[in-house]
């Protein structure tokens, strides 16, 4: 399964569960470790788990590593280094209570390597716990996608990618048709339904790697990485498809339907990023022209 360097993007629900679970595991991590430094401080019996071989698997935080985590976290592939640490963390652990249960000196040095363990353990999680922070932070608090001011740095970052591996990188700008027709006849706040409900199902329906961003008014940006626009027209299209068949409950037993157009373009590797904003924000002026509810690619030539 292939692994995200970054979580993708993420709504507040799913953001605010991450967010638990990472803190959850360092707060019982953290009870581990005081116990287990006491038992070294006291020369208590180990527990049986610190003399086991597979005990990086049978403590509280190695049975929520290895069992029911939140896909969106073990896909990660900073999760990986998290249970690398932990497995490192008990091996020296099991050193340190193997000696203890033998009646057996403990060394500065072995004490170090520990406690260094430890160390490396919990930044890793806090690492994770940072990023998924960050994501709460940036978060658009209607639509539940990322908001404008992380977008760019974001496309820098894919930028930057697409320089250094040569695998392309596409955007796109989604703009909802006729969304002033859904203010003036249902009111604003229908009009916050029907962009909380299209931005959820464009969530839930996008490829794991790709990413959303609230651009402004009913306007998104979609980023979609390690992708060239003829891969990247064919999930619009279909994101296309099914928003226009996606029925929108604005209450009082009414529902909505609405339709979007997309402009497509190239993250050029070697041009500021607003170049290709401005490239996908022409294809999308060509489909709302050719008739909306459609999907158009930039082209050097257009």
């Amino acid at each position: 399964m292939n692994k995200n360097n970054t979580f993708p993007s993420l709504s507040t629900e799913e953001a605010e569960k991450i967010v638990q679970e990472l803190g959850n595991a360092l707060d019982v991590q953290r009870n581990w470790t005081r116990k287990f430094q006491a038992m070294l401080v006291c020369r208590t019996k180990p527990r049986a788990t610190d003399l086991n071989e597979n005990t990086h698997r049978k403590t509280v935080f190695g049975r929520w590593y290895y069992g029911n985590v939140n896909p969106l976290l073990r896909n990660h592939s900073d999760f990986t280094a998290v249970g690398g640490n932990s497995e490192r963390m008990h091996d020296l652990a099991r050193g340190l209570a193997t000696a203890v249960s033998d009646g057996a000196d403990v060394t500065p040095a072995q004490y170090k390597a520990f406690m260094n363990s430890v160390s490396r353990f919990r930044v890793s999680v806090r690492k994770l716990l940072s990023e998924a922070w960050e994501s709460l932070r940036y978060t658009d608090p209607l639509t539940g996608v990322m908001m404008r001011t992380i977008m760019h740095r974001r496309l820098e970052e894919e930028q930057e990618r697409v320089r250094r591996s040569g695998q392309p990188c596409s955007i796109a700008l989604m703009d909802l048709d006729h969304f002033k027709r859904v203010n003036d006849a249902h009111g604003h706040q229908a009009g916050d339904q029907v962009l909380q409900s299209i931005a959820a199902y464009i969530l839930g329906h996008m490829r794991r790697y790709d990413q959303i961003f609230r651009y402004g008014g009913e306007e998104f940006l979609l980023l979609f990485p390690n992708s060239a626009t003829s891969n990247a027209k064919g999930v619009l299209d279909r994101l296309r498809r099914g928003v226009k068949r996606h029925k929108i409950d604005i209450g009082k037993s009414k529902k909505l339907s609405v339709s979007a157009s997309f402009g497509l373009a190239e993250l050029h590797p070697d041009r500021p990023v607003r170049d290709s904003i401005k490239c996908a924000d022409q294809a999308l002026y060509e489909a709302k022209n050719a008739g909306r509810n459609r999907v158009r690619v930039w082209r050097p030539e257009n």
